[in-house]
């Protein structure tokens, strides 16, 4: 996937020309390196020369998505060169190095430190968003703060039952205020306003945006949510790269966790299940490829539930039809065989959609936009299922 984008997004402090000095241990070895880091491990690609193993793609029956057949993480975990601090407050003083001068002393422009699309943007603005974390309040406060969490929700058998009891697909319905797509979606935003509406409504649990930068949320959020009384199981939908976050999401009250496949390996992801189940919480692992969903149930890990992202992460565009297409495949006949919860996500806005994803074989939809851009979500809720108002 990774190799089929173009698209050069910039956007923070582009307008600076940040002097790197790229060392070379000689002229005739100048090749690049693009270094993927993972939890466990570091992996290098080169790029300019050696060979690349071919990729296969597998063109879905209705053209709705393109499968790329082998799955592998293509998003690069941090900028190659690094990030460089300067002057301003907050997010803004984050900023990639935009200058390169080769071996030669000629200043180029260093595409190879510009991330390659919205969600290479957003994990690498994770990292050094983690680094700041990390020095306010360190992994031993984190854990500590566990222990004195609420406990824990069944958020997997929270859907199974509205899935049984309403002969629908269980919803999980999402607190969001903006997204890099669409910008500010709910202007009134008020967190636990909108997930008390959700409980009226019939949500049999919520996912709560805890990314600062590019949705405007935050991990108070699940706590404020938490606080009020809310019942409903809650998913911490944030871009997890580091323990760290997985750790935060159960210390301000979050049931379940979000593992994005495009971003880690199927390692990332055993050891990251692993520890969200140490404290009792579930994990929604998602994908959106044909490699990315049979790597995931290749895997030697535990599967809670399973989702399938309509929207791509490196582009956001959404299409319902890349549910229906997987979910007619070999893999989507295995995850029936195997029992594991499917969950619908994105794209998602009338029963039809509803009935879409339902028939295709999920028990349950992850919905956002469509609901909490509306004044009076609970009655979105009964609107989006074609219930009695």
């Amino acid at each position: 996937r990774g190799e089929n984008f173009i698209l050069l997004h910039t956007s923070h402090a582009t307008h600076l020309s940040i002097l790197v000095v790229m060392f070379a241990a000689s002229h005739q070895n100048q090749h690049v390196f693009n270094t993927v880091r993972t939890t466990s491990k570091t992996t290098s690609t080169i790029r300019g020369g050696g060979r690349r193993p071919p990729t296969m793609k597998i063109k879905a029956a209705g053209g709705a998505a393109v499968m790329d057949d082998t799955g592998e993480v293509t998003i690069r975990r941090r900028p190659p060169a690094g990030h460089k601090e300067h002057l301003g407050m907050g997010s803004e003083r984050f900023a990639f190095k935009m200058e390169a001068v080769t071996p030669e002393g000629e200043r180029i422009d260093n595409e190879e430190n510009k991330p390659r699309n919205i969600l290479e943007e957003i994990v690498w603005y994770k990292d050094y968003e983690l680094t700041l974390m990390k020095e306010k309040m360190p992994l031993s406060l984190v854990r500590g703060q566990v222990k004195l969490a609420p406990p824990v929700l069944d958020f997997k058998q929270a859907i199974i039952d509205q899935m049984e009891k309403t002969g629908q697909p269980g919803l999980i319905a999402e607190v969001k205020k903006a997204s890099p797509s669409k910008g500010v979606i709910q202007p009134n935003f008020d967190p636990v306003k909108i997930a008390k509406a959700y409980e009226e409504g019939g949500a049999a649990c919520l996912s709560v945006l805890t990314d600062e930068k590019f949705f405007q949320g935050g991990f108070e959020n699940l706590k404020l949510i938490k606080e009020a009384g809310v019942t409903c199981p809650l998913l911490c939908k944030e871009f997890i790269v580091d323990a760290y976050q997985i750790y935060l999401a159960r210390a301000r009250g979050a049931d379940a966790i979000l593992l994005i496949t495009a971003v880690l390996d199927n390692q990332d992801l055993k050891y990251f299940t692993k520890i969200a189940h140490s404290v009792g919480m579930k994990v929604l692992l998602e994908v959106h490829t044909y490699g990315e969903m049979k790597r995931v149930l290749s895997g030697d890990f535990e599967i809670d539930l399973l989702g399938i992202n309509n929207r791509d992460l490196g582009t956001f565009k959404v299409d319902l039809n890349v549910t229906v297409e997987l979910m007619a495949t070999e893999l989507g006949k295995e995850v029936k065989e195997r029992n594991i919860v499917m969950v619908g996500e994105s794209g998602i806005f009338t029963i039809d959609d509803v009935n879409v994803v339902q028939n295709a074989g999920c028990g349950a939809i992850l919905v956002g936009e469509s609901l909490v851009k509306q004044d009076t979500p609970d009655v979105g809720i009964k609107k989006l299922f074609g219930r009695p108002l």
